[in-house]
């Protein structure tokens, strides 16, 4: 070794022998080889195990994606409506549900919410009765009403008792 840089010499007299070198590989050389068949059906059976196979397993995973980003989206309006009946802004519940029906398809549902965002994303004249929330102004605040009320289980008359 040398003193500056901590490193063997070339010409130092650590050089091993052809006979060493073949004793070493003989003794760390692995004792057999492994058979082509065995070799494949261990690769054949990993690949089985690693691979998920297609069908139903993707569509279950496919619903479950599809249900919770819906769950994500109902989560994200109702926060987004709570938050803006704290900040004095009324939310107005509708008296009658027609009046939230920008289909016209006899039902108010997440379609009217969709329907009414384009018209507003599309900068088209929007009908002014699709105020919701009475403000005098078509926006974002209407389609969360619109799709709140989509959403809203209307409540049951309890009887007696």
């Amino acid at each position: 070794m040398t003193k500056e840089n901590g490193q063997f010499d070339n010409n130092s007299n650590l050089k091993i022998t052809d006979e060493f070198g073949a004793d070493l590989g003989k003794l760390f050389r692995p004792q057999s080889s492994i058979p082509s068949e065995v070799d494949r059906a261990i690769l054949d059976k990993a690949s089985r195990k690693l691979i998920r196979p297609r069908g139903r397993h993707s569509i279950i995973r496919k619903i479950g994606i599809a249900v919770a980003t819906a769950a994500v989206i109902i989560l994200a309006f109702s926060l987004d409506l709570s938050r803006q009946s704290r900040q004095g802004t009324p939310v107005t519940y509708f008296a009658e549900a027609k009046s939230a029906d920008i289909d016209h398809s006899g039902r108010v549902d997440i379609l009217d919410a969709f329907k009414l965002a384009r018209q507003i994303e599309s900068a088209a004249a929007i009908d002014t009765s699709f105020d919701m929330n009475g403000d005098g102004l078509v926006n974002r605040d209407d389609v969360d009403i619109v799709a709140m009320a989509a959403v809203t289980l209307p409540l049951q008359k309890q009887g007696p008792g």
